[in-house]
């Protein structure tokens, strides 16, 4: 046998390992048997490219060449994000290569925050912030002036009219980049904070909330929205409730690292333990409450993470079209209901600042002015006023 023909055999014998290594990473991640098939035959695919070319010394430059070159050649989107996936994967858990390679300067600033303990989304919202400052400018962030700065959100502001919660959350990731790892002053920039608008909050009834988690389809997502709504949670606090959590005896649930990293208790109705205890037996997760149940649920009591946020809210954006309530609402309109039911119930403001997690008492306030006492109080005082409107219209 010639030496072009022992490499050729040496090379396959070596592409063949990679592929049945990628196979056994995907096996400890949990993959279905139809995802880990679909991977593979991408990743077969993208080998049969290489011309005799070892897997194990492509690089991820030749790989993202690759997927450009598929994306060109008119591939599907499906079959574009599939390969993509496969490869990003075979990379990343095989090889153990960097797909997004980070900056000093990123680094720097994942650091910083890290230090000052910002939580995982805050920091990636930063992050996206000053990288789309970079996008603009086509340069590195370092090298952009503070006019240049101010220009970008007035940008922002007046020709794309994003709305104000986007632009606060890209000054507050951009402020702390050059505040923190560049140490310049921020001031020098003219940037104002946006205006707050001071909105109530839309208020869901008892009947509408039963209405909208009874039109819930999965057992699991249904009680997860239930104990949101019974417990006055946020969605990610919701989440990521673990069995630990629920203090049976006392009747309390403990909620671990709320907004700005605090912990807090939050009296557990008695309804809803036989409705957890039926949710935990579906899966017995020794962990979550709520684990990752992948599509086909068979991984669930071994799944190391919790469910996705994404996959409440979509259960949600579902059940509040089924159900017929034409209000716009959200998860977090569960908390709101929660917070003004028992303001009805003439739970004390402070007290419920507390379950609630506040951190101002004028937070909570605002939920006085939509109870039911105070909006049938405005209307009758407003009808019993206008009584005689009627007789000269």
């Amino acid at each position: 046998m010639s030496d072009q023909n022992t490499r050729s055999v040496t090379v396959e014998q070596s592409n063949m390992e990679e592929c049945q290594a990628c196979n056994d990473q995907m096996g400890v991640a949990c993959f279905m048997p139809s995802t880990r098939k679909t991977y593979g035959r991408a990743l077969r695919k993208f080998v049969g490219r290489l011309h005799g070319c070892p897997l194990r010394d492509v690089t991820v430059s030749q790989v993202k060449r690759y997927l450009s070159e598929l994306k060109r050649s008119g591939a599907s989107k499906t079959a574009y994000s599939t390969t993509r996936a496969a490869l990003r994967f075979y990379m990343e858990k095989v090889r153990r290569v960097e797909w997004e390679p980070v900056s000093a300067l990123r680094r720097r600033m994942l650091d910083d925050m890290a230090l000052a303990g910002f939580a995982e989304r805050t920091q990636s919202s930063y992050v996206r912030s000053v990288l789309g400052l970079a996008k603009h400018y086509r340069r590195s962030p370092d090298a952009i002036t503070e006019e240049e700065i101010r220009q970008y959100f007035v940008y922002m502001t007046c020709k794309r009219k994003l709305a104000r919660p986007t632009v606060t959350i890209a000054l507050c990731g951009i402020k702390y980049f050059y505040e923190k790892t560049l140490r310049r002053d921020w001031s020098l920039t003219g940037v104002p904070v946006p205006k707050r608008k001071k909105t109530l909050p839309v208020v869901l009834t008892k009947k509408e909330v039963y209405a909208i988690l009874s039109n819930v389809i999965n057992q699991r997502h249904r009680t997860c929205l239930a104990l949101i709504y019974a417990c006055g949670l946020r969605l990610s606090e919701g989440c990521r409730i673990e069995t630990r959590d629920i203090d049976r005896a006392r009747k309390l649930l403990h909620v671990r690292g709320g907004k700005g990293a605090k912990d807090r208790y939050v009296p557990l109705p008695e309804v809803v333990f036989p409705v957890l205890e039926g949710c935990w037996l579906l899966h017995k997760n020794p962990v979550f409450m709520f684990p990752w149940m992948g599509r086909s649920s068979r991984h669930c009591t071994s799944a190391d993470r919790h469910v996705p946020i994404q996959t409440i809210q979509k259960a949600f954006r579902e059940a509040l079209i089924a159900s017929g309530v034409k209000k716009v609402v959200s998860v977090h309109s569960l908390r709101h209901g929660y917070a003004t039911h028992l303001l009805e119930a003439r739970v004390p403001m402070r007290q419920l600042q507390m379950w609630l997690g506040h951190g101002s008492s004028a937070v909570t306030e605002r939920y006085a002015h939509v109870t039911e006492e105070i909006t049938q109080s405005a209307a009758k005082t407003s009808g019993d006023v206008m009584g005689d409107l009627g007789d000269f219209v």
